[in-house]
């Protein structure tokens, strides 16, 4: 029972890292470029590939989580460092973005520990 309930925060964990994306890329054409309009033509040229750079790469660390997920309960044994990774640098952008940006960034914190804790927990349980 133990395993199951950690194995699905794990999972959901995953998925709201993936769906992260979503709302990353939505907020360019609501919030940020409206915000930067006065910038120079080229530095917004610049800057919206790598806000969707960054969303393409939270969808794919989610992609990959589930895939963890997905052969962790098949039995693979040698995949925790993906959610470890992961979950590092999700830690250190969220006290960044905590710290600099605001609150809503410990979010990203939380992930952080949600990842760790079911990855060590299945580990153990095996």
């Amino acid at each position: 029972m133990a395993r199951r309930l950690l194995s699905a925060l794990f999972l959901l964990t995953a998925i709201s890292v993936g769906l992260g994306a979503f709302g990353h890329g939505s907020q360019w054409p609501r919030h940020v470029a409206p915000a930067l309009a006065g910038l120079d033509a080229q530095v917004l040229e610049l800057l919206e590939p790598m806000r969707y750079w960054v969303s393409g790469t939270m969808f794919t660390f989610g992609a990959l989580l589930v895939w963890t997920w997905w052969r962790m309960g098949r039995g693979g044994t040698n995949l925790a460092f993906i959610p470890w990774i992961i979950g590092a640098f999700y830690l250190v952008e969220g006290v960044y973005g905590a710290v600099y940006l605001g609150t809503f960034f410990l979010l990203f914190v939380v992930q952080a520990a949600l990842l760790w804790g079911t990855t060590l927990a299945l580990q153990r349980m095996r």
